[in-house]
């Protein structure tokens, strides 16, 4: 499995195991059965055909005791960079596309850590995936004013669009 190295931070919650998980399931079950929140961000680009990132999102302590969780309503995070992944002409020339799944953890801070790879295309655009994705900043989720951290499974389509 792919791995882009995170910041270590004992205080914040571990990422799951992915390796466990069918990488057909939908979201909801990879994000632990939680509320899940989803979130299409547009991301138009010259070799996609459906331009949109889509983001799957819960709340990190979202599996504690109903007394302990955080009230109110959950806001979404809100991106404030974006990275496009690199699409080599090799892989459009070779007409490989699809759709990479990631997971991440989106922290209160903004920044995005412990992606891993839930289903790959090809080696090379699934790291390109991975390596934009890491790049991304957020404004981070709140519930009640206060940061949250996240956990997502974002799905990142590489289509390419032959000219006309």
């Amino acid at each position: 499995m792919s791995k882009i190295p995170s910041r270590p931070d004992p205080s914040h919650e571990q990422p799951i195991v992915l390796s466990k998980i069918d990488p057909s399931l939908p979201p909801e079950k990879i994000l632990s059965g939680k509320e899940v929140f989803t979130m299409r961000v547009d991301m138009p680009n010259l070799t996609s055909s459906s331009g949109s990132w889509v983001l799957n999102f819960a709340q990190i302590d979202d599996n504690l005791p109903v007394y302990e969780r955080p009230k109110g309503k959950l806001s979404g995070p809100v991106p404030l960079r974006k990275v496009d992944p690199k699409y080599p002409q090799s892989a459009i020339k070779e007409r490989i596309d699809g759709e990479v799944i990631l997971y991440a953890i989106i922290r209160k801070d903004g920044h995005v850590d412990s992606i891993q790879l839930v289903r790959g295309v090809d080696p090379l655009l699934d790291q390109n995936a991975m390596e934009a994705l890491a790049r991304w900043q957020f404004r981070p989720a709140t519930r009640e004013g206060q940061p949250v951290d996240l956990e997502a499974v974002i799905h990142i389509p590489f289509h390419f669009n032959p000219p006309e």
